[in-house]
């Protein structure tokens, strides 16, 4: 077993490397078909709620139904498992057709909230582009129950193959078919439909009679989904707002959010952080020195984006109808963006201690704090100080401070006293070492142009850092352990 899953860690770093540059090549598409606009802007309005009331749904099937199905055929053996994944996967399928039916009605119903600063003609931009998604939503509820199944029996190659085939087959149709921004939800529904029509092929059907255990799944899952909307309440918020932004606001905004998030993403490998800190012996010190490890990562990260959020911009995404006035904005946003580096990287494994400790509760009050963040500060830069979208990126770093506080507050609340002034000096030490790292990487970009500019400065920060780095590694080891 720990062989099986020191495989899977490093599969799973390698894959999601592969995930991201193939990802990049499909956003640089989407980006040099549709640029910041108005219709990208519709579109991102429409996919925030479908992703918060179901594609976010993908949550819920990775904590509760592969853990469910482990735990079926390690106890009641094949069979079982067989017949609760039959089960779920059928319902799946009904289950899309509803959640398809309800996507359109959510958009329609939420319009005022969502889309709030939006004239009546570009709302009726986002009520057409709703209609897009039901093919999406129809094959993608069936994709998780797939993925689900092979997770369960350690097939996490193949779930992981899938989902680079998603991104290629959707690249490739909206490369052939992009006359429309309508043609973006529907070149995803294509890759999503052939990846599970793949997964489908390896995982099979084994038919089996017999009472079924998926009742007890669906319910597992249907409590976990009601728990989650209060978290996401803080999105439609968000929304809210962003609707009142210039025309190409809520583009930028996720143009530059994939960078920082996808970003984030690699730096917080969630399910890394519950083995250590499950154990109560020493768990105080061990959090810490995972603080102070995502620290001595996650600043350098920070001060390169904010450093080259320009020129990034550039090489990713300046072509066709991204312009450079739209490279402007965007790498703006990116530069507040990436100083949230500084704070999300924290919070995953301070989130996990209310789950190891069992004070769950602690996660609700966490949701809240968030949602009264996001309208406060929303409120202040987007309406009161008028910065527009840069308000908003200004909010959402203000908004993640303050959550830091909290779970920070919450977490002392879970007898766990975490020795802050350990953590804040590695990470001013970091960030001495990455400004010096700034300031002579921008000299060596400054000698070319483009993306040799990017490439010298780069490979001249990450030099420089590494060389730190080793000059303090008695310093990393005591936190490596």
């Amino acid at each position: 077993m720990k062989e099986r899953f020191s495989q899977y860690v490093a599969s799973t770093v390698g894959y999601s490397v592969v995930q991201q540059i193939v990802g990049w090549l499909r956003h640089a598409l989407i980006a040099a078909y549709f640029g910041l606009s108005r219709d990208f802007d519709a579109y991102l309005v429409v996919y925030t709620l479908v992703s918060i009331f179901i594609f976010n749904s993908a949550l819920v099937f990775d904590t509760v139904a592969v853990s469910r199905f482990v735990q079926i055929r390690d106890k009641e053996g094949d069979d079982a498992f067989w017949r609760a994944s039959n089960r779920l996967l059928l319902q799946s399928f009904t289950g899309s057709i509803l959640m398809a039916i309800c996507a359109v009605a959510i958009t329609w119903i939420l319009m005022p909230i969502v889309a709030a600063g939006f004239s009546n003609f570009e709302r009726a931009v986002v009520q057409r582009i709703s209609w897009y998604f039901i093919p999406w939503v129809m094959v993608i509820i069936p994709y998780y129950a797939l993925s689900a199944h092979l997770k369960a029996i350690w097939k996490f190659h193949w779930v992981f193959g899938a989902e680079i085939a998603v991104i290629v087959i959707s690249a490739v149709t909206l490369f052939f078919e992009h006359s429309d921004i309508s043609a973006l939800p529907i070149a995803y529904a294509v890759g999503y439909g052939a990846a599970g029509l793949g997964l489908f092929v390896r995982r099979g059907w084994k038919r089996v009679s017999s009472r079924s255990q998926a009742t007890a799944i669906l319910s597992g899952m249907s409590g976990q989904y009601a728990a989650m909307q209060i978290g996401n309440l803080a999105g439609l918020v968000d929304r809210f707002f962003q609707s009142f932004l210039v025309p190409g606001g809520i583009s930028a905004l996720g143009y530059s959010g994939l960078i920082v998030n996808n970003l984030s993403s690699l730096l917080t490998f969630r399910e890394i952080y519950v083995v250590p800190l499950s154990t109560e012996l020493g768990r105080e010190d061990r959090l810490v020195r995972i603080l102070q490890g995502e620290a001595f990562v996650a600043v350098p990260c920070a001060c390169f984006l904010f450093a080259y959020a320009e020129p990034l911009i550039t090489v990713l995404f300046q072509r066709g109808h991204f312009t450079s006035a739209d490279v402007a904005v965007a790498a703006e946003v990116l530069r507040i963006q990436a100083i949230s580096l500084f704070v999300s990287p924290l919070l995953a494994p301070l989130e996990r201690v209310f789950q190891i400790v069992g004070r769950l509760r602690f996660t609700q009050i966490r949701y809240v704090a968030t949602l009264l963040a996001t309208l406060s500060f929303q409120y202040l830069f987007v309406f009161v100080l008028g910065m527009d979208v840069q308000g908003v990126a200004w909010a959402g770093l203000c908004s993640a401070v303050v959550v830091l506080m909290t779970v920070a507050v919450l977490v002392r609340q879970c007898a766990m006293n975490v020795q802050w002034q350990k953590i804040i000096a590695n990470a001013l030490l970091a960030g001495v070492i990455a400004g010096g790292a700034v300031g002579v990487s921008l000299y060596l970009a400054s000698m070319f142009n483009g993306l040799l500019a990017l490439a010298a400065g780069g490979t001249g920060y990450g030099a420089i850092i590494a060389a730190a780095y080793f000059v303090i590694r008695r310093r990393l080891r005591l936190i490596i352990g």
